[in-house]
């Protein structure tokens, strides 16, 4: 019998979180290291785009793959499985760099396998959460997790930085293996429900084909995931170039990135400190639209800002990152609220594999056409662009009705 998630299983959720939270960090400071050593190390953004492309790559081939599993196999030995792969490949990182045989190809091919397990991890953390955390909760939750994983990704690189001032690598990176030691023992304590029932008994592909008939036939659905892939699309040049659109359009210095960037983490924070106190909308997906319509507003803002004017820049940027939050957690919660939880673990899987696919497109695209036009023409044109998809996309698509479409028992 399924467990149906309620105060008991919340409190065991937020147990489990806030390891996960810990673990975060040791994966933010050991990832910053490591893109830091590619960096002096090499001094080629070649390397750089490859060591990108190498932790994305995996997710976007296998994660439609792993979201089957994810919902066919324990989902607790599932994340502690690859959670503990990942911390032997750290391990395995640790005494290459202290016996200092390490090399940029052994560096790649670790950050693959990182990769790897990352598409294992991410759908099943996913599909976790609204079987353990009561709908009128889900909203917030996603708003604390939105927050607290901003704050994370923000102290993590500026904690390895000063790290970098007073041990080697090697010892920098024991902390990724100590923050899974210590996510590990609330996952090991929780109680995880079941979301297969014991008489199923379908194969692998036809729990694949289901997931992706789910996606197909469920109205509004997959408008949604084109919609959010094309959106994530036309966001990456802002992602990718703010720093080039600072340096060279406007020509800025470092305390003026930095002024620039600052505004850009105060909005994301403050978009998820809204989110984790605001209480259900009505409409989750016209409100949903209107944010990513108001955040292409301050990217097109962003874009149109007079040379130097560095105040009305770092506005506009709070605007676009202040809204972000607002949208990407209502999309999250609307996909755990309709999708059955059977199929969690596929569909999210599907939705980060084509979102994820998109930026390493983005960027080759976005990098080859600044060659020939300024960055700020650039930003504008996607920022016009994702206004009309919007627009087209709530008039002429079914994306509108998605929250009516009923749970599958």
């Amino acid at each position: 019998m399924e467990m149906k998630p309620d105060h008991a299983t919340f409190r065991h959720y937020l147990f489990f979180w806030s390891g996960q939270l810990v673990s975060l960090l040791g994966s933010s400071i050991a990832q910053f290291i490591i893109i830091w050593w590619i960096t002096i190390t090499t001094q080629s953004a070649l390397y750089l785009s490859l060591a990108s492309f190498l932790g994305l790559a995996p997710i976007v081939i296998l994660a439609p793959f792993t979201g089957v599993f994810a919902d066919r196999w324990n989902r607790k030995m599932l994340i502690a499985s690859v959670d503990l792969l990942q911390a032997v490949a750290t391990i395995i990182l640790i005494v290459f760099f202290w016996l200092g045989g390490i090399s940029i190809w052994i560096v790649l091919l670790l950050l693959c396998f990182r990769g790897v397990f990352q598409a294992f991890h991410s759908p099943t953390v996913s599909a976790i959460t609204p079987s353990m955390v009561p709908q009128d909760k889900l909203s917030r939750m996603n708003g604390l997790n939105y927050l607290f994983s901003g704050a994370v990704y923000l102290v993590g690189p500026i904690l390895a930085a000063v790290l970098l001032q007073v041990w080697q690598i090697y010892q920098i990176l024991w902390i990724d293996f100590a923050t899974f030691l210590v996510a590990i023992i609330p996952l090991l304590m929780i109680r995880i429900p079941s979301v297969k029932k014991k008489s199923e008994n379908s194969s692998f592909k036809v729990d694949l084909v289901e997931g992706f008939s789910f996606i197909k036939h469920a109205r509004g659905f997959m408008p949604l995931i084109v919609l959010a892939t094309a959106l994530n699309f036309l966001f990456t040049p802002f992602s990718t170039l703010l720093s080039y659109l600072i340096v060279f359009d406007h020509f800025g210095e470092a305390t003026e990135l930095a002024f620039v960037t600052a505004s850009l983490q105060a909005g994301i924070l403050a978009g998820g400190l809204f989110m984790s106190v605001k209480k259900e909308f009505k409409n989750k997906m016209a409100v949903c639209m209107a944010s990513i319509f108001v955040a292409f507003v301050g990217y097109a803002l962003a874009a149109l800002t007079p040379t130097g004017m560095f105040w009305f820049m770092a506005l506009s940027v709070l605007i676009l990152t202040l809204c972000l939050p607002v949208a990407n957690v209502l999309i999250q919660t609307i996909t755990q609220t309709v999708v059955p939880l059977n199929m969690q673990g596929r569909v999210n899987a599907v939705t980060m594999a084509l979102a994820t696919a998109a930026q390493p497109v983005g960027m080759i695209i976005s990098g080859a056409i600044v060659q020939f036009v300024r960055a700020s023409y650039l930003f504008l044109g996607c920022s016009l662009s994702g206004m009309l998809i919007l627009i087209f996309s709530w008039l002429f698509t079914d994306v509108k009705h998605i929250e009516k479409i009923r749970k599958l028992e």
